[in-house]
């Protein structure tokens, strides 16, 4: 069933109700994210579901790195909606370095209506991006990224 914005003189019937509290038929669904540190960097997609309920969306994903990224440049990932703004804190995330072993941990912000970005919370300045400051490293073979947002469709 296709989501419904308005019931204009339509019957509401349970089987609409069951749908809508489920989230569009409860089903989560997949979508492939785009990785990237200054350009697109090749990875597996591990996980990537997200689910739909009127404007609001939960998001998860996990990626595998199979690529190379560009050192100092900030990791994002791509949203499966077009978020209804930027600039704001929607979850939290990680980026595995297996090269050291270690993980770094922040938060999940949408550093456009199209992107996630990582936002290492214990670092100062004016860019707390994790590729940036704290892992700016590039991204290769046998890391992760992985995250989650929870955040409002631009519609």
């Amino acid at each position: 069933m296709a989501q419904k914005t308005a019931w204009n003189g339509a019957t509401l019937t349970e089987s609409d109700i069951n749908t809508y509290l489920m989230g569009e038929g409860g089903a989560w669904r997949t979508w492939t994210p785009v990785l990237t540190q200054s350009g697109t960097v090749a990875a597996t997609v591990e996980h990537a579901v997200f689910g739909r309920w009127g404007r609001l969306i939960v998001c998860h994903f996990r990626l595998s790195v199979t690529g190379t990224g560009t050192s100092s440049n900030a990791v994002t990932v791509s949203l499966p909606v077009t978020a209804a703004r930027a600039n704001m804190t929607v979850g939290s995330g990680q980026v595995y370095d297996s090269s050291l072993p270690r993980n770094y941990v922040g938060a999940t912000s949408l550093g456009s209506t199209t992107t996630v970005d990582f936002r290492d919370g214990t670092v100062s300045g004016a860019d707390p991006r994790l590729g940036v400051q704290t892992f700016t490293a590039a991204l290769s073979s046998g890391d992760v990224v992985a995250g989650c947002a929870t955040y409002e469709a631009a519609s």
